[in-house]
């Protein structure tokens, strides 16, 4: 294993202090030392000394030497002194912690099997997951505790490990709580493309139903985990995974009811199944239970070096000891429980067939301004740069101008009048449907305005939108906001009569391609309405897709824009029509 200085441990490193017991867990490769001598040059050093002056002592030497890495443990405040934190980033030196749990790093080890790493804040689901690895002899290739605060952060070590370490394949990240969720999401995408999987477990979630994590979290394919066990489990299942893209499992359980019943739980699951065993992916052995006293029986023949091992799974949630160290010995994992084990190689398989999130390739259009306070008609505009279709329509200042845009554009029109100062249009009475004619259009065309200065008598009038009427096909609303973790969030779902029937909303990151488009509309629980039906035709769900990848385009890249509601875009036989549009601009709200 090569020396890197780029993560800690990975160089030679030292444990200065008497109190040993500050890092829990054995710290294989690490040299116990009093202090700090001369010769040596430490690219990682763990004090063992707690926030005393002692333990400050040590601290400032390792900054004033420049060592890469300083590792706090507990038994320090939640941060050390600014002097000595604006110290080290001066040097150039990053401390980890207060309140790390260590690190495990194959250069520290020697164990070059792991194919996992373990990146956690804070430190006792950390240490639970290491000593559970090390009690059921299943390696992780990395292990990561950067305490309450650290000035290395999760993500931008998971990025030097897939930069620097392709065996890698499993990556586990124990979070407080995804507060930075498009970092996570980029890496993730990144992983995605290599083949890795991504897991997260959050030990602090936000409370109650979190969609936009939820669905942010499918898109990219990152694995929801519950407990740390389940690290060890995914770790157990890459472990015996030889290759990227798997093709599926082969089954070793006989032919009995128990047989049955793991391979319909793994078709149930998604999980495609192997006639024979190909010679890379994973082969799974369902143990009986009258093998659990036999440790020999069980493990079968020891792995030897460059073998691929193969997944043990029991009905027994508890084996035995014996059982246990006879499968540690032979080197081949163990998963109790044949649920937990089919959902471990579940996601396992899908990190090898995951098909990573596609930026949208169309570049964004140049030279489309705002305007500073933007109505309907300025958000049209801008859905319409980005080649989302727009329903016929003209800004007029005087009712010839009025006349003309309906003359030019056909009867029946709509009128609405444009000002931002009037947000709920319908509730203000200043629209006006289905004009007939010029006679309509001159009535119409007075009383809305004189509607709008009874509505607000200072409100700021842009003038009046004369509009095409809209008919047919279905009505469907597009939303885009910004969330605080995840950035620009876009939302279909179904409108105008099915609102109240089929309360729906898909949710995605943006921006996204049209196949990741037509996939959120069928999740809607409108997409039926789009298919041929009696006395129905088939919509243009094509242009749809279009349409709805192109307003997440958008999202991502207009970035003075904090809101865009599209509500109704109506789908029809041939083409989608934007008909009403809301916008906010960044510190705009009103």
């Amino acid at each position: 294993m090569l020396k890197n200085d780029r993560l800690p441990g990975m160089g030679k490193t030292l444990l200065i202090g008497d109190d040993m017991e500050i890092f829990s867990p054995t710290l294989p490769g690490v040299e116990p030392v009093s202090s700090i001598l001369e010769e040596d040059s430490p690219q990682t050093v763990l004090i063992g000394e707690k926030d005393r002056s002692r333990g400050r002592e040590v601290l400032g030497d390792c900054i004033s030497r420049k060592i890469p890495f300083i590792v706090l443990g507990r038994g320090w405040s939640r941060d050390v002194p600014a002097s000595l934190r604006s110290l080290a980033k001066k040097t150039g030196s990053k401390i980890i912690g207060p309140g790390s749990g260590g690190l495990i790093t194959p250069f520290l080890s020697g164990n070059d099997r792991g194919k996992t790493a373990l990146l956690a804040e804070g430190k006792g689901l950390f240490l639970r997951t290491a000593r559970e690895s090390e009690i059921r002899s299943i390696p992780l290739r990395y292990g990561f505790s950067f305490g309450e605060r650290s000035d290395l952060s999760p993500v931008e070590a998971a990025w030097s490990i897939l930069e620097l370490d392709e065996k890698v394949r499993f990556f586990a990240f124990i979070l407080e709580r995804l507060r930075k969720g498009r970092e996570l999401l980029e890496f993730a995408a990144e992983a995605a493309r290599q083949g890795k999987c991504v897991g997260l477990l959050e030990f602090d979630p936000v409370p109650g139903d979190d969609r936009v994590k939820d669905s942010a979290l499918r898109q990219f394919g990152v694995v929801s985990l519950q407990e740390p066990s389940h690290i060890v489990d995914g770790a157990a299942a890459f472990l015996t995974a030889d290759a990227e893209g798997l093709r599926g499992i082969f089954i070793e359980a006989g032919q009995g009811e128990m047989a049955r019943l793991v391979r319909n739980e793994a078709v149930r699951r998604g999980i495609p199944l192997l006639d024979a065993d190909d010679g890379t992916s994973i082969v799974l052995k369902v143990v009986r239970n009258d093998e659990h006293s036999s440790a020999g029986r069980t493990s079968a023949n020891s792995v030897q070096d460059g073998e691929r091992p193969c997944l043990l799974a029991s009905s027994l949630s508890f084996p035995s000891a014996e059982f246990l160290a006879g499968a540690a010995k032979a080197g081949n994992p163990f998963i109790p429980g044949i649920g937990r084990c089919l959902d471990a190689v579940a996601f396992t398989i899908s990190a090898g067939g995951t098909r990573p999130p596609a930026h949208a390739e169309k570049a964004a259009p140049s030279g489309c301004p705002i305007h500073p306070w933007p109505t309907e008609y300025d958000a049209k505009v801008l859905l319409g740069a980005f080649g989302i279709p727009v329903a016929r329509e003209r800004l007029c200042r005087s009712f010839r101008e009025a006349a003309e845009a309906a003359e030019a554009i056909g009867y029946p029109v709509a009128l609405k009048v444009m000002s931002p100062n009037i947000l709920h249009k319908t509730e203000a009475r200043v629209v006006a449907l289905n004009i007939q004619d010029r006679e309509e259009l001159r009535n119409a065309y007075g009383r809305t305005l004189e509607k709008a200065r009874v509505a607000d008598p200072r409100a700021r009038i842009r003038g009046v939108l004369v509009q095409e009427m809209i008919r047919g096909g279905t009505e469907w609303r597009l939303e885009f906001r910004r969330d605080p973790r995840f950035g620009p969030v876009v939302e279909t779902g179904i409108s105008g009569v099915y609102t109240e029937i089929l309360p729906d909303g898909v949710i995605r990151m943006a921006p996204f391609d049209e196949e990741e488009a037509l996939k959120m509309i069928r999740e809607s629980k409108g997409y039926p309405l789009l298919l041929e039906g009696w006395r129905r035709e088939r919509l243009d769900i094509e242009a749809f897709a279009s349409a709805l990848s192109a307003f997440s385009r958008l999202a991502f890249c207009e970035r003075e824009v904090a809101r865009l509601d599209v509500n109704p875009l109506f789908v029809n036989r041939k083409g989608v029509l934007v008909v009403d549009a809301f916008i906010e601009k960044k510190g705009r709200k009103r």
